[in-house]
């Protein structure tokens, strides 16, 4: 018994003895191939955690990449389906239209082109009526121009008169502070700011003719780009119309034949099809009445260019939230132009402000936030988000997008916290 515990001892001391841990053992056996430890597996799913995070955002980067530099293409065919959610309905009316002594009815093609072609006659129509009013406003305004002139010699001389109480109050200051005494008016002389403009004028008058030049190319470059950009929307919208229910087989066939997966197509579109056409055909039915209204009200309080002034109400609110802010600026500064008096421009504000808020917090959430229910933080981070990437589209579009991303995330398992997110 005393050898056996002796060479027990033996083979303890030597496994101690050596200098060797348990630790080091453990690595050596790692390095060896012959085993994980706790410590070497952490590593490692915190490098693979690592790189699944990096891959992420350089997709990321990339994607919003190609959002900014495809955006000359991806505008109008974004543009394009979404304005076919609103289009839809009349589409579906004129199939169902028998054609006079047959019972042939409408083709969908031929519906689709009447409708787009009706839509772009609506849309030629509003541009002519918005450009002949501005054309107006412009031949007018020397009108304006001895109220204008009158109104700003009297907030000259407001501020003028702020700015004397201002120093007035501050000299007994300013001199105790350098020890000085007697200082008399800071203000510029009268003819200062009339010199220097002449001046500014004089030194840039022989750039004159370039600046001209190169903003009349930059500004036809643009609308060739904008013509271009309208037409690609427009043939998109006829095919879009036209193939409405096979488009919509054709995305259920390309997820393949499993049928967890089919249902899953078939659930996103369908909420897609609802959510956003309801938002959508909401939006514009809305819009228009306030443009209507708007335009009716500034006309009987005898504001000039009412009825302009109510198709810019109705377009600047698709915009959220900043839409009805800036919209105030055109009726102000108009009302100010045309009557001179801070009351004025008080009411037409009211009255803007309670033609939009009345949409805004009543006609709004009862008609579409009880089917469209999304986070309010989500709503302006998209508009902040698509407003920098694609101007003025983007804002318009806002909505919609984060709209379809909440009904794609709803089904996908793994954008299941997205939606939680934007969920309302």
């Amino acid at each position: 018994m005393s050898e056996v515990r002796d060479e027990g001892d033996e083979g303890v001391e030597t496994v101690g003895g050596g200098g060797e841990s348990h630790a080091e053992v453990g690595a050596v056996e790692e390095e060896a191939g012959g085993g994980w430890s706790l410590e070497g597996v952490g590593k490692l799913f915190t490098d693979m955690r690592a790189v699944k995070i990096s891959v992420i955002l350089m997709a990321l980067a990339g994607t919003m990449w190609m959002l900014h530099f495809a955006r000359a293409i991806l505008i109008p065919i974004v543009l394009a389906f979404f304005l076919s959610y609103v289009l839809t309905p009349f589409v579906n009316v004129l199939i169902k239209v028998r054609i006079p002594r047959t019972r042939v009815t409408m083709p969908r093609g031929m519906a689709a082109l009447i409708v787009v072609v009706a839509t772009v006659m609506m849309g030629g129509l509003l541009g002519t009526f918005i450009g002949d009013q501005v054309r107006r406003l412009a031949l007018e305004l020397p009108k304006y121009e001895e109220q204008l002139i009158d109104n700003v010699t009297r907030l000259q001389e407001s501020v003028a008169d702020l700015q004397s109480r201002a120093e007035g109050f501050l000299e007994p200051m300013r001199r105790e502070a350098e020890g000085i005494e007697g200082a008399e008016d800071l203000g510029l002389e009268p003819d200062a700011t009339a010199e220097r403009i002449q001046v500014f004028l004089e030194q840039g008058g022989g750039d004159f003719w370039a600046t001209t030049s190169s903003f009349i190319a930059g500004g036809l470059q643009g609308f060739l780009g904008f013509v271009a950009q309208a037409l690609m929307c427009i043939f998109v919208l006829v095919f879009i119309l036209a193939q409405g229910p096979s488009l919509h087989q054709r995305f259920v066939d390309s997820v393949g034949t499993g049928a967890r997966r089919r249902r899953a197509m078939e659930q996103i579109l369908s909420n897609v099809n609802d959510d956003i056409q309801r938002y959508l055909f909401n939006r514009f039915a809305t819009n228009t009445v306030v443009a209507l209204l708007v335009g009716v009200i500034f006309y009987l309080y005898g504001l000039d260019f009412a009825f302009l002034l109510g198709v810019f109400a109705g377009l600047f609110n698709f915009i959220p939230y900043v839409g009805p802010i800036v919209g105030t600026i055109f009726p102000a500064t108009v009302a100010y132009m045309q009557f001179g008096e801070w009351q004025a421009v008080v009411w037409v504000v009211l009255i803007y402000a309670a033609v939009t808020g009345l949409e805004g917090n009543l006609v709004t959430p009862y008609v579409i936030g009880r089917h469209l229910k999304i986070n309010n933080l989500a709503i302006l981070l998209s508009a902040i988000f698509w407003g920098w990437m694609w101007g003025a589209i983007g804002l318009l579009l806002a909505i919609p997008i984060v709209a379809t991303m909440k009904s794609i995330s709803e089904n996908v398992d793994g954008l299941r916290p997205l939606a939680a997110f934007l969920r309302g």
